[in-house]
Formats: C-alpha cells, sequence, structure tokens
C-alpha cells in the first residue's frame, strides 16, 4: 500500500468505524466500503485484496462477531466487486461512490452467507431484510461521497498545489 490516497482512505474509514461503534453501535454503515472500493479502483488484486483484509481485520476488532468474519467478507467481497472496477475512472473522486454502492450491494449477501456458515448464532429475521438489501447501497455511497470524496479531492489539490510550488 504504496499509495497515499490508500492510507488516507484507511483512516478515514478507520476513524468512522471508531466514532460509529463508541456512539451509534445501532447505525450500520459499511465504514470501510468506500476505502475498500478506492483499493479496488486504484490498486491489483492481490493489493486491494491485502487492504480488504486488513480493513477485516480492523472491523473484527471493533465487533462483537467471531474474530474473521468481516475479513473473509470483505476479501470475498473485494474479489467479486474487482470486476466492476474496469467501469469507473480511479482517478475520478466521485465514480467512487458508485463503486461503494456495488461493493455494499454485494458485501451484504456475502456477509450474510459468512454468518451463516461460520455463526450459528446470528438470527436472520425478514424485517432487516428490505433495508439491508435495498437502502443501505445507497447511504454508503452517500457516507462515501461525505466522509470520503471530501478529504480525498483536497488531498489531490494540495498535491497538485504543492507540484506547482515546489
Amino acid at each position: 500500500m504504496r499509495d497515499p490516497v490508500l492510507w488516507i482512505g484507511f483512516f478515514l474509514g478507520l476513524a468512522m468505524a471508531i466514532f460509529q461503534s463508541a456512539l451509534f453501535p445501532q447505525v450500520a454503515i459499511l465504514s470501510f466500503a468506500p476505502f475498500v472500493s478506492l483499493a479496488c479502483m486504484r490498486s491489483s488484486l492481490p493489493a486491494a485484496l491485502w487492504c480488504a483484509g486488513l480493513a477485516g481485520v480492523a472491523s473484527d476488532l471493533l465487533s462483537a462477531d467471531p474474530f474473521g468474519i468481516h475479513a473473509i467478507a470483505m476479501c470475498a467481497t473485494a474479489t467479486l466487486s474487482y470486476r466492476f472496477r474496469r467501469l469507473f475512472f480511479h482517478g475520478e473522486q466521485l465514480q467512487l461512490c458508485f463503486f461503494t454502492a456495488i461493493y455494499s450491494a454485494i458485501f451484504t449477501p456475502v456477509l450474510v452467507l459468512t454468518l451463516f456458515l461460520f455463526d450459528r448464532r446470528a438470527p436472520f429475521g425478514g424485517e432487516w431484510t428490505f433495508l439491508d438489501f435495498a437502502t443501505m447501497p445507497l447511504v454508503d455511497a452517500a457516507y462515501a461521497f461525505f466522509w470520503f470524496v471530501g478529504p480525498l479531492l483536497f488531498f489531490e489539490w494540495a498535491k497538485k498545489l504543492s507540484r506547482r510550488h515546489g
């Protein structure tokens, strides 16, 4: 992970994960979804999988689920969503929102399958189905826009400014 944009994305996702788990544990935003989406857009598949694994371990450390569930789900989702990267330009930050929505839409069934396989105590009721499958990708895309795109655009602008003056 030599790309400084990926490090900024990781720390933005980590900050949201800590903020969300400390203050709003009932809110279900995929805090690392924009980071893994960014890694898929800007990196090779092995590098994107390492980033997904790192994000998954960080999510596992902050969740009550068995350790490794999020890492497995994020790596599987990165593998499945990596093929969609050719539809997006990695230099265009606003397309990160759309790719995050795709990642989130794939992540939800992968996480449900992973929880079913490895954590039999997880309840699977029907009341969450519509919210998770229909609205969560849109919420995660909005989160990517407000929490990631602004700081990343500022970083790109500062990088261009420093090249001009230095």
